[in-house]
């Protein structure tokens, strides 16, 4: 696995410069930018996490790391050895559903998540995470990177450097076009290793508000 500072080096080595291992706050903002953009081009698979959620009154907080892009990959809980999950609603639906229709909503702005059920708690969510921005600093430098391949992110935080530092259109877009293509293969290869999710589950009856039509 790479760290930051094999980041940094290879985008200075690409800017003619040989002080990766030395702050220079310019190109680690563009690194930071890319590497935001990078992480949320979709719900890696490197990048998902389990949190357990307290619940109080059908309210609990989402994780601080919870990328926001993206919706949940599951919501679910446990009676026993059975595990159920929760289907997503509208935030102003959810009140139309019952306490055995295992359904939640979320609001990304506050940061919350709601649940159908008042006596369930807690409940367990898989997400997507979103990796912190590096400190503008040498801090960082062997904080292992979380993505298999950094050659995208190498590839965007060169075009962002461009773009910011020099106007420069024309470079940006060459190195924009690169870092697409290599997105591309990331993505095809990441989908390769997904396995698909099961879940056990008695078969309810179909009812339960339908949402607004």
């Amino acid at each position: 696995m790479s760290v930051l500072l094999d980041i940094k080096n290879e985008v200075a080595g690409q800017l003619g410069a040989d002080n990766g291992s030395v702050s220079v706050p310019k190109r680690d903002r563009a690194i930071n930018r890319a590497r935001r953009k990078y992480y949320s081009e979709k719900r890696w698979s490197y990048l998902k996490k389990t949190a357990s959620i307290t619940i109080t009154a059908q309210l609990g907080s989402v994780p601080s790391d919870f990328n926001k892009k993206f919706d949940p990959i599951a919501v679910y809980t446990y009676s026993g050895n059975m595990k159920y999950e929760y289907k997503k609603v509208d935030w102003d639906d959810l009140l139309e559903y019952g306490t055995l229709d295992y359904c939640y909503a979320i609001n990304k702005v506050n940061g919350q998540i709601k649940i159908s059920q008042t006596t369930v708690t807690p409940v367990s969510m898989d997400y997507t995470y979103l990796p912190a921005d590096a400190a503008i600093s040498t801090a960082d430098d062997n904080t292992t990177e979380p993505a298999p391949d950094i050659t995208a992110i190498v590839l965007l935080s060169i075009g962002i450097w461009w773009l910011s530092s020099e106007r420069a259109t024309g470079k940006y877009q060459l190195f924009y076009d690169q870092y697409k293509d290599q997105l591309t293969q990331d993505i095809r290869i990441d989908g390769a290793s997904q396995a698909l999710r099961r879940f056990n589950r008695p078969c309810y009856p179909d009812f339960g508000y339908k949402g607004r039509r």
